[in-house]
């Protein structure tokens, strides 16, 4: 279309020449293709907003964004219009010259057909296909399978997550392929408190969940059966602790969790019909993670920790008689979380890696891992499907969905998306064909506080452009003038930008769909910004944006990128990539080529302190901060217990001095100096609401902090049948 080449499927503009890359919405690629099919007549707005937004009401408004972003992505403009032109009380014509390409140049899609075909296109995410293990031959060897991914803090400070209307498929060798199954889901708990980490017995007849015993209180756990009926109390933690994270153990008769707060950190057991607690062991220095019953009832498998130097953090074992610990042995560990045995107790199945996580499997005695999965994202949860032909789970790419696996092949297929909430941390009864999950509703605002002013702050945020959507991960340019954050409140991720004393000047970026795992960093002249976003051809990749023409380029890092900083030199950037092994790697490069000018394994996430000429980095299993010269040569340990591994994200660099924004005692979110002369002096800025994870944001002088707060949000318990995925995957060979 007049200079400019569009790939339908991809919904991508490509400018002449080096101009880069556009990402259109689906609803802007719809309007241009029904201009197309005009032929250069006239379209009013009428007939395009009834073709483009059937059986629907829409205001007049949507049409005007979608042609406006057009025009971006073309470069062109209402007044000397070159492609799209308004005509005044009639509608909109295409001005510019086109032609079909490629193989379906004779009858391209329609603009009917649009969204069908770009949410069929994206390229294949590898998946390594393992034989499947065997149906259990004795039921009562079958292991019960539980556990969120982590739940020190409230789940919002852990997720976003998006509720777009077109999001990328995950795919195996092909994209998904057909209907989804026919897989409905109903909500069985849904009180105004927060339900979390259900877990489903055995036999599928009951459900096992956290939720406060009253408002603002302690979690207990609590049973029902999987329909919307009244939950019993099954535990009594006592005045200033909680229960959370139940695992049933294989003969359904009794449930393992976690007990914290008053006397610690202890791993408990308690009869499934109630009764006395126990005590089963003390949680290794307060390190707790999502854990699985052994095949035998035996003992309890946790997802690993960090020790020492080590960047390992392997699968370890409690022994439930000895009350003692003991790593597991097996070749090339990583960062190990999430373990799974298989139906018959001969698999071990577990997540490697965090923030850019697979799924791997070894044999339950030990041995060589392999790698079942490579989609190096966000994974929230997984379970085995009772006959071990596959597994369910849970990725957050655009939004949370829930996938299968299908080990005899590889293939992956979506399961239907919830209709309301985000489906994650699933989990599937050993001899029903049945499935729990947690359903997050969730919506968040930008508030920004004042830290020039002495004392306490809190609650006196100031809301910043307001929506009704979820904002997050907000970034602020170092003169403290402009906002960029990420947000859904166009009912589709995208990144936003405007001058907070302007905020008419509010506006969203075409052509890129970020990632919400961090925040957009600015160039230190506040003309550029580093976003992380995704595309149609798998994986994340990162993306700059040239503040103020709003263009976008992708940036060609070798690997999987995770984050990005600007270094102070011009020519060279940072950032963390794929190690391997499910290992991040911070990688200082010289540009253009990409060559590698240093690096630093073991890092979960990297920042440059401009004042202090320093980068500052915590690791992903390790509680601490740390900092390296520029050369990152010389590293020093900056802190040994703040940020912990689960809040690696709460952190912020000011005029040289770094804060962090965990909890403080009475405090959801404190701002506290690490390693400063006020090292651990306390300003509260939210008594109630913890800080979304990764939504911290501080102007270079320190003066006001931005943050992203949990304005409602609520935890239910799904449930649904799995009987359609019975008998559709085949059962491979048992080893």
């Amino acid at each position: 279309m007049g200079d400019h080449e569009i790939d339908i499927a991809r919904r991508v503009v490509s400018r002449p020449g080096n101009g880069g890359t556009v990402r259109l919405t689906l609803k802007s690629l719809q309007v241009l293709l029904a201009l197309v099919e005009a032929e250069g007549r006239v379209v009013s707005r009428e007939q395009l907003l009834a073709k483009v937004w059937p059986n629907t009401l829409p205001t007049d408004d949507v049409l005007t964004q979608a042609v406006a972003q057009l025009r971006r992505a073309f470069e062109d403009s209402r007044e000397a219009p070159r492609y799209i032109e308004t005509i005044a009380k009639g509608g909109y014509r295409l001005l510019a010259t086109h032609r079909r390409v490629g193989p379906e140049a004779e009858c391209g899609p329609p603009a009917a057909a649009v969204q069908e075909t770009a949410a069929s296109a994206a390229p294949a995410h590898e998946v390594v296909a393992v034989p499947a293990p065997q149906a259990p031959r004795r039921a009562s060897r079958a292991p019960a399978f539980v556990l969120a991914l982590v739940a020190i803090v409230p789940i919002a400070a852990g997720l976003f997550l998006w509720q777009a209307r077109n999001p990328v498929p995950v795919a195996a060798a092909a994209a998904p392929t057909g209907a989804s199954p026919a897989v409905q889901y109903q909500a069985i708990a849904s009180t105004p408190m927060r339900e979390r980490a259900p877990a489903l017995s055995p036999d599928g007849a009951l459900v096992v969940f956290s939720r406060q015993a009253q408002p603002d209180g302690p979690h207990a756990l609590y049973l029902q059966p999987p329909a919307d009926a009244s939950a019993r109390q099954l535990t009594f933690p006592g005045a200033g602790a909680g229960d959370q994270l139940p695992a049933w153990s294989p003969d359904g008769q009794r449930i393992a969790f976690v007990r914290t707060g008053a006397g610690g950190c202890r791993i408990m057991v308690v009869a499934a019909t109630g009764g006395s607690e126990r005590e089963a062991g003390r949680c290794e220095d307060g390190h707790f993670a999502a854990f699985d019953w052994t095949p035998d009832g035996r003992a309890l498998v946790m997802g690993g920790r960090s020790g020492g130097t080590d960047q390992s953090a392997p699968l370890r074992r409690l022994d439930l008689a000895s009350g003692r610990w003991d790593v597991l042995r097996y070749e090339g560990a990583g960062i190990d979380t999430l373990p799974r045995h298989s139906p018959d107790g001969q698999w071990l199945g577990f997540r490697r890696g965090t923030s850019l996580g697979d799924l791997w499997l070894m044999p339950a005695a030990g041995g060589t891992p392999r790698q079942l999965t490579r989609l190096h994202g966000d994974i929230r949860g997984w379970d085995w499907l009772p006959d071990g032909s596959g597994l369910v789970f849970s990725l957050i790419k655009e939004e949370a969905r829930l996938y299968r696996l299908t080990l005899a092949d590889g293939t992956i297929s979506g399961l239907p998306p919830l209709g309301k909430g985000n489906p994650i941390h699933p989990s599937i009864a050993d001899r029903a064909w049945a499935m729990t999950f947690e359903i997050d509703r969730f919506h968040s605002g930008l508030y920004a506080f004042d830290l020039d002013g002495p004392g306490e702050t809190a609650g006196h945020g100031e809301p910043v452009f307001a929506s009704s959507g979820v904002d997050m991960m907000p970034a602020i340019s170092p003169d403290g003038a402009t906002l960029a954050f990420v947000s859904d409140r166009s009912l589709a991720a995208q990144l936003w930008i405007a001058e907070i004393a302007q905020p008419q000047t509010l506006r969203a970026v075409p052509g890129i769909v970020p990632v919400p795992r961090h925040p957009p960093v600015w160039s230190a002249d506040g003309r550029r910004l580093l976003v992380l976003g995704a595309t149609g051809k798998g994986g994340d990749r990162l993306f700059e944006v040239d503040v103020g023409l709003d263009t976008v380029r992708v940036l060609p890092v070798p690997g999987v990128p995770a984050f990005a900083a600007y270094p102070p030199e011009p020519g060279q950037l940072l950032v963390g990539v794929d190690g391997g092994g499910g290992r991040m790697r911070l990688v200082r490069y010289q540009l253009p080529e990409w060559r590698e000018l240093a690096s630093l394994d073991d890092v979960a996430v990297a920042r440059y302190d401009h004042d202090g000429d320093r980068v500052c980095f915590t690791r992903p299993a390790r509680a601490g901060l740390w900092c390296a010269d520029p050369s990152l040569g010389k590293v020093v340990e900056l802190s040994r217990t703040t940020p912990v591994p689960d809040q690696y994200r709460e952190w912020a660099i000011a005029g040289g001095r770094i804060f962090s924004t965990g909890p403080a005692p009475g405090c959801a979110t404190a701002w506290t100096e690490i390693g400063g002369k006020a090292d651990g002096a306390v300003r509260c800025l939210s008594r109630l609401h913890t800080v979304v994870a990764g939504s911290t944001s501080v102007d270079a002088a320190g003066r006001r902090v931005y943050l992203s707060l949990p304005l409602e949000q609520n935890v239910d318990v799904g449930w649904a049948s799995l009987q359609p995925l019975r008998g559709t995957g085949a059962a491979g060979a048992s080893d």
